[in-house]
């Protein structure tokens, strides 16, 4: 089934890996398992992405 939360580890290329999977009130899997990332990491690539989105706004 297609799935695109890239955080949930049983996302792989846009499929969800389980056979099957419940939904909660909000409309969610609640089979969800987050990937932790560390901050450090986020707030690097959140600045990367950033500065992108300046640059290629500014052409």
């Amino acid at each position: 089934m297609k799935c695109e939360n890239y955080f949930c580890v049983y996302q792989d290329n846009g499929k969800c890996i389980l056979d099957e999977i419940n939904i909660d009130i909000m409309g969610q899997c609640d089979s969800c398992i987050y990937i932790d990332i560390p901050k450090f990491e986020l707030e690097k690539y959140k600045k990367l992405l950033k500065n992108k989105f300046i640059n290629e706004k500014n052409i």
